[in-house]
């Protein structure tokens, strides 16, 4: 067969069926020219659209890719609409990797906001004045994914040694390149916790979870999405991709599994493969049989066979299978610890909320998320681009609640840079809500703007405590010189009047202490109390205080000479090493002494 570019689409007249594939990264339409001669075997009336996306090593916005793709896709089956009447009766989209993620986002943005929730804002720009859903988003009959990164790549030990250091210097190259040009990077977008990624995943669970709303209505099934058949062909050999980040069973939980045999990711396209290997069938009798049709075979089965047929043949990806979703449970409430911590101590407000629930009467059935990212010291808090993987971290787990909770309405206690994670991720993210959000010891900026997060939280509580010396000295430092998106909200509060008034940010002025002020156990009820009810709680008698600490307020106002003393402190203490007339041997073994334990404070404290 002759490849067309993707500027054309192989039409039939006669056609009622449209397939969409849609090649992986750094590759074009002619690599995915074995899969549309499969899907032509299948039905040779149908009308194929194999588009090139031009999608390079530095390419950015992957976003844009998508809607401009849809948009064709929109406007082929407008065309077929007015053609015949009805338009297309069947619609298969094919994706390998990159392209099963486009695939998915596709089928997601016609289904539009009454299921998926709203959409990002390039695509309300994009598709200003169409309605949704999509005529053609009903016609939607399945998806097949080849190799699909459905949770996103990472570095991983399941990676082979070579690949390994592909991706790990690959890495660094493409953050410098997307800090370079302060765009974001295709690449970068499929990485783990990213928000393509996780804004795809968080929409596939709400359009599945709106899809059984509307069942329980009684609704005429031809009448509802998000049903969408979706099969998912794994590699058998595929070592450039971990198998947790190939199998998303959160949010693909309900895909169909199918081994492609002696494949890996990038050959798992190529149904022409001339080259024999050994099958052993019934009987373990061997046979020799071509790898191009061995996956020609999968490919046919995954586009023809019915869901149950499938399920028969189907594999179980992973012996870590997920949790049994709970729909009875009505609220969810992570408890997310900060810096230079491990969050022993969520768990104890965690049983706090649960327990003042049960006595106070509410009719409610709680559930707490209170995992823990681990100890996170001073100087890596200070990078943003380890700040932002912890928040990819906090987004990876909300997902997950999302598809285990179905039902529930989320909210969060967060401390510190459990703070700055929430309202990272509610900028970010437009896909995650909560109901009520309380902060204590908070390192955000005091001029956050909470007014744009309006319909995503309903109400903030901000503890300011008397004496948080650390966020005076240093998030307020940050602020100060506008340097990074920290802030002193849990030494100064929030502008709540310039940013969304008092009926939704509330500083709660003041409780006495430290940056860990506002943890105690004396204030675990009232935290309780504000998550239940919405209720603004006094802070209790024996910890409040009207005035802060004069001391730390003066911190806060001299925190850049502050930290240009600490500077100069060991700079001094280091000229006076060199400088005292010890052996050139002793000095530079007093220096290395030095550098580590200022390195071990830094990086431990």
């Amino acid at each position: 067969m002759v490849y067309q570019p993707i500027s054309e689409i192989r039409r039939r007249g006669k056609s009622t069926m449209l397939a969409v594939v849609l090649h992986g990264y750094m590759h074009t339409g002619e690599a995915m020219e074995g899969v549309a001669n499969v899907l032509e075997t299948i039905d040779p009336d149908c009308d194929l659209y194999v588009p090139t996306m031009n999608i390079g090593l530095f390419s950015t916005d992957i976003d844009t890719v998508v809607a401009d793709i849809f948009l064709k896709v929109d406007r082929i089956c407008s065309e077929r609409e007015r053609e015949i009447d009805g338009g297309y009766g069947r619609i298969i989209f094919v994706g390998h990797s990159l392209g099963s993620l486009i695939s998915r986002k596709i089928y997601v943005c016609a289904c539009g906001p009454e299921y998926s929730g709203p959409l990002e804002d390039i695509y309300k720009n994009k598709f200003s004045g169409m309605s949704f859903p999509r005529s053609w988003s009903f016609k939607v009959e399945r998806i097949i994914l080849l190799a699909g990164m459905n949770r996103g790549w990472r570095i991983s030990h399941h990676l082979a040694p070579l690949t390994l250091v592909q991706w790990y210097f690959g890495n660094i190259l493409a953050r410098f390149v997307e800090y370079v040009i302060r765009r974001p990077l295709v690449i970068l977008s499929m990485k783990r916790g990213a928000y393509f990624i996780t804004q795809l995943r968080v929409q596939w669970i709400t359009m599945k979870n709106e899809r059984v709303k509307k069942q329980r209505l009684e609704l005429r099934e031809e009448n509802i999405l998000g049903g969408v058949m979706t099969v998912q062909l794994l590699g058998s050999i595929d070592d450039f991709v971990s198998p947790e980040d190939n199998i998303d069973l959160i949010s693909g939980k309900d895909f169909v599994y199918l081994d492609v045999p002696y494949s890996d990711h990038v050959n798992i396209t190529d149904m022409d493969s001339a080259e024999e290997v050994t099958v052993f069938g019934v009987g373990l009798v061997p046979n020799k049989e071509k790898r191009g049709e061995l996956r020609r075979k999968i490919l046919r089965q995954a586009l023809t066979e019915t869901k149950e047929g499938l399920e028969k043949i189907a594999v179980i990806p992973s012996d870590d299978l997920p949790p049994e979703s709970s729909e009875d449970v009505t609220d969810v409430v992570f408890v997310i610890h900060g810096i230079r911590d491990t969050g022993h101590w969520t768990h104890k407000i965690a049983r706090c909320i649960q327990k003042t629930a049960r006595e106070s009467g509410h009719q409610v059935r709680i559930a707490t998320e209170t995992s823990s990212y681990g100890y996170f010291a001073m100087l890596p808090f200070l990078f943003p681009g380890v700040r932002r993987r912890k928040v990819a971290w906090l987004m990876d787990e909300y997902t997950e609640a999302l598809a285990r909770y179905p039902n529930a309405k989320f909210s969060f206690v967060g401390h510190s840079n459990g703070t700055y994670m929430l309202a990272r991720a509610v900028q970010q993210y437009s896909s995650c809500h909560f109901k009520r959000v309380v902060f204590a010891g908070s390192v955000v900026s005091r001029t956050y703007d909470w007014q744009k997060t309006r319909g995503q939280i309903d109400a903030v509580l901000n503890y300011v405590a008397t004496a948080d010396w650390v966020v005076a000295i240093f998030p307020k430092f940050f602020q100060t010189l506008r340097l990074q998106d920290l802030g002193s909200a849990g030494h100064d509060g929030f502008h709540s009047d310039m940013n969304a008034g008092k009926d939704f940010v509330h500083n709660n002025r003041y409780v006495r202490g430290g940056h860990g002020a506002a943890i105690v156990e004396e204030n675990w009820d009232h935290i309780a109390q504000f998550i239940l009810d919405g209720k603004n709680p006094p802070i209790p008698d024996g910890i409040m205080e009207t005035e802060p600490r004069c001391w730390v307020r003066l911190f806060g106002i001299l925190s850049p000479v502050i930290w240009l003393a600490l500077v100069g402190i060991l700079a001094l203490v280091a000229c006076s090493i060199w400088n005292s007339g010890l052996s050139e041997g002793a000095r530079v073994l007093l220096l290395v002494v030095l550098a580590v334990s200022v390195w071990k404070v830094v990086t431990t404290v």
